[in-house]
């Protein structure tokens, strides 16, 4: 598989990433911190636009950290289709200058 056919995975592997480190570091402050930490902000923040509609169904606290990283990791997902179809699409047309 060359560079060309492989911009889908990267772009959303890196988001999938991202959000994945972001969970850990939110828990880690969480963790190690006294008083209420801001931490979880980065969290919600990366995941939007998902996780303005998370933000309406979690009551309080409870699972909020779990629900956003499912969150994320599911735009991390629909990131990679949409870009794998855009990548197909292209790659079914034909060059620019043949007819």
């Amino acid at each position: 598989m060359d560079g060309r056919r492989r911009w889908p995975v990267w772009v959303a592997g890196g988001y999938a990433l991202a959000v994945l480190a972001t969970t850990v570091w939110v828990q880690v402050a969480a963790a190690g911190a006294d008083d209420a930490s801001l931490a979880g902000v980065w969290l919600i923040a990366l995941t939007v636009p998902g996780s303005l509609l998370g933000l309406l169904l979690i009551p309080g606290e409870l699972g909020s950290l779990v629900v956003f990283t499912v969150i994320g990791l599911l735009q991390a997902w629909g990131t990679w289709y949409l870009l794998e179809r855009v990548r197909v699409r292209r790659a079914g047309r034909p060059a620019t200058g043949s007819r």
